[in-house]
């Protein structure tokens, strides 16, 4: 007879087992540090709604700016909706790494939203990238990431939304 220490240990294996091991998002051999344009979306771990505090959603705006500088890279658009962020970014000279870039924003908010009791991990621990390609339209991303409140139905004007902007032209 098991006792429940080592049916609690088969049930782990099998669940463990049965799950299909996850595809690294990264593209295998790219450099993240060359200057394209990239659009990343990063969820909230469990994609749950933890953006819905103002004083909470302006920390992490000011620290993703904060980074902005201290890791130079541009910041073409950003949405910080109740269960992700939108970013349409590029490095602005070779050897700024977009997933260093990443992994540093996403430690020093978590820091933050520990401030307002949220426990845990705040983030998924991957992120979604896309190279925008030069076929591709920048404005259109752009438009695509600044309406997203407007499609979600939290503001009628994407112009209410105080939670998404431009930082750096795109015209540069």
């Amino acid at each position: 007879m098991k006792t429940p220490g080592q049916k609690n240990q088969v049930k782990h294996n099998l669940t463990k087992a049965a799950l299909p091991k996850r595809k690294n998002p990264r593209l295998k051999d790219f450099d993240y540090s060359l200057p394209y344009v990239y659009f990343l979306t990063i969820c909230t771990r469990d994609k749950k709604n933890v953006f819905c505090n103002h004083d909470l959603n302006s920390e992490i705006v000011n620290c993703l700016k904060q980074e902005r500088i201290e890791k130079g890279i541009a910041i073409y658009a950003y949405c910080l909706m109740p269960d992700h962020l939108h970013l349409l970014i590029s490095p602005l000279e070779r050897g700024v790494n977009v997933s260093k870039f990443i992994g540093a924003f996403k430690s020093k908010t978590t820091k933050i939203a520990w401030k307002y009791e949220l426990k845990g991990k705040l983030w998924q621990q991957r992120f979604y990238d896309h190279i925008v390609r030069k076929v591709e339209s920048l404005k259109e991303t752009c438009e695509y990431i600044l309406n997203n409140p407007v499609r979600k139905g939290l503001v009628e004007n994407r112009g209410d939304y105080e939670f998404s902007g431009i930082i750096d032209s795109i015209y540069m």
